[in-house]
């Protein structure tokens, strides 16, 4: 790894430390977050830096939030390449990169999100839905009792519900649940929408 191999992949070399991603990390995500970050650490002093990238924190927000729009990886390209060659130092003119890379090598998890309204690596809290399995559940209580807004009904030894009204996609259920058992899952897209479709005809018989 050097400078110069890193630069062609769109990236560069910084403090030295290198992270590693898999499967479970939402490349949509980690943009927002690093661009976020450099937002924050902008003086302020050129237009470019300044507003270009607070309007593309702007726009990954919305994806991240299930309100992206057709044409946003498009108004991305070309804020990020406007703030690249416009910036007067090194932050503002490597602060898109993040952006231009996800956008090179996981275009598709953009698109997820835009058209799908899902999140691959189900990260992203408003496209996603925690379900237990009926199936699967014991009853042991765990994720209700750890459960920090009561979001979850049942009793021992019988099939636990989700109020998905009231889960705040914090995880605390997917966490306790024991791995021998695995009856909290997570879902994004159709089978999520079908989730939600569901609590909502449960709430209206009630």
């Amino acid at each position: 790894i050097d400078y110069e191999t890193l630069t062609k992949a769109g990236s560069i070399m910084g403090s030295g430390g290198m992270i590693v991603m898999d499967e479970g990390t939402c490349m949509v995500d980690v943009a927002r977050y690093f661009l976020n970050f450099t937002q924050e650490e902008s003086c302020g002093k050129c237009v470019p830096c300044r507003v270009g990238t607070r309007q593309m924190v702007e726009i990954l927000t919305r994806i991240t939030q299930g309100a992206g729009e057709e044409g946003d990886v498009e108004k991305l390209e070309e804020l990020a390449q406007t703030v690249k060659v416009g910036s007067l130092c090194g932050l503002g003119q490597t602060a898109p990169n993040p952006v231009l890379t996800t956008i090179r090598y996981f275009r598709d998890e953009y698109k997820a999100h835009i058209v799908e309204k899902s999140c691959p690596a189900l990260v992203c809290k408003n496209l996603i839905a925690y379900y237990v399995e009926p199936e699967k559940c014991v009853g042991c209580l765990l994720c209700l009792k750890n459960c920090p807004v009561d979001a979850i009904s049942g009793e021992r030894k019988k099939v636990h519900v989700i109020d998905q009204e009231l889960c705040i996609k914090c995880g605390a259920c997917f966490d306790v649940c024991p791995p021998k058992v695995s009856a909290v899952s997570k879902y994004t897209g159709k089978k999520r929408d079908g989730i939600l479709r569901k609590a909502s005809k449960q709430r209206v018989k009630k």
